[in-house]
């Protein structure tokens, strides 16, 4: 298969637009009803969310005045874009672009990648002239600002023993010792708990038992063709999420597996990731609502802790190879 026919099936087909799509749209359909099982609440049908999206686009375009429409187009239109971006150049199982250019991902440039909705979305709250959305889009700063350097230390401490910032589809054929074990453990759960806030649905509202400031969100006065746009941003991020994750701090841990094995673990462990975020979705929202709101909450708190003790074993797994 020549390059030219490989970049075309990988954009449009798989792990493209095509199959991302599929994904996106099987994956938000099992988080909303983990979460609902969770929240023991009715169990959303799996055309519900199409059928929302339907209904959003009918909808006439509202915008305050002082938003400028082309951003918001803009930011809704790369929201969709930039995670596709990173689907399409990761070395998952079966990409055409592996064989045809050796394509073997980069685990800083996916990482970055997987921050563009949540920035998109803070860009345009930042731009609205809405007391409420400039004040949901610092409440979210602050939160994402303790994501980025969890991200940053668990990768830091999985790329320290590979000593290579790229995403090998070989799978690892050396024993693995008890220190390496112990450190991509330790960073794949100080990375578990950045998976719900980086793949946050902001575009679908629900009151539930928030205070107003925060049901107001980002996107309160984004509606008709860019809110859907961003609603469809959301289930594809939802999708890169689970795949870097699946991908960087799953399948590393079973080197053993080979072939179709190793394909399948991998979509399974896809899956189990997005299903577990709407298990913690389900969970957060059952939490009482407290009236003291820390600006980083507990993120500069446990997984920072947990991933700086992912730092030291990785450097005592180095020092004893």
């Amino acid at each position: 298969m020549n390059s030219i026919l490989s970049f075309v099936l990988a954009v449009l087909i798989y792990p493209g637009v095509f199959i991302t799509l599929i994904a996106a749209w099987a994956l938000m359909w099992g988080r909303e009803s983990m979460q609902a099982v969770v929240c023991q609440d009715a169990v959303p049908g799996p055309l519900q969310d199409l059928s929302e999206i339907r209904s959003i686009i009918a909808r006439d375009v509202e915008q305050p005045e002082g938003l400028y429409p082309w951003l918001t187009t803009a930011a809704s239109c790369s929201a969709i874009i930039l995670p596709l971006i990173f689907l399409i150049l990761l070395p998952v199982p079966g990409n055409p672009l592996v064989q045809a250019i050796g394509l073997t991902g980069d685990v800083i440039g996916g990482a970055a990648l997987l921050l563009a909705v949540p920035m998109l979305r803070l860009l345009v709250a930042w731009a609205t002239p809405s007391p409420y959305t400039r004040l949901a889009a610092d409440r979210q700063v602050r939160l994402l600002a303790g994501v980025v350097l969890t991200m940053a230390l668990a990768i830091t401490a999985t790329t320290e023993q590979a000593t290579v910032l790229t995403l090998h589809p070989t799978p690892v054929k050396t024993p693995l010792s008890a220190w390496w074990i112990v450190t991509h453990v330790l960073a794949a759960l100080a990375f578990a708990f950045v998976l719900p806030p980086l793949a946050r649905i902001a575009a679908s509202l629900h009151a539930g038992r928030q205070e107003f400031d925060v049901i107001s969100g980002e996107l309160t006065e984004v509606n008709g063709r860019d809110l859907a746009c961003f609603r469809l941003a959301e289930a594809i991020q939802l999708v890169a999420v689970s795949a870097f994750f699946a991908t960087v701090f799953i399948l590393p841990l079973f080197p053993s597996a080979f072939g179709h094995g190793r394909d399948l673990l991998w979509i399974a462990a896809v899956i189990a990731t997005a299903l577990g975020i709407g298990a913690w979705d389900g969970f957060a929202e059952r939490l009482p609502v407290s009236g003291e709101r820390p600006p980083l909450n507990w993120w500069l708190g446990l997984p920072v802790l947990i991933a700086l003790f992912s730092l030291v074993t990785a450097a005592i797994a180095l020092r004893g190879s």
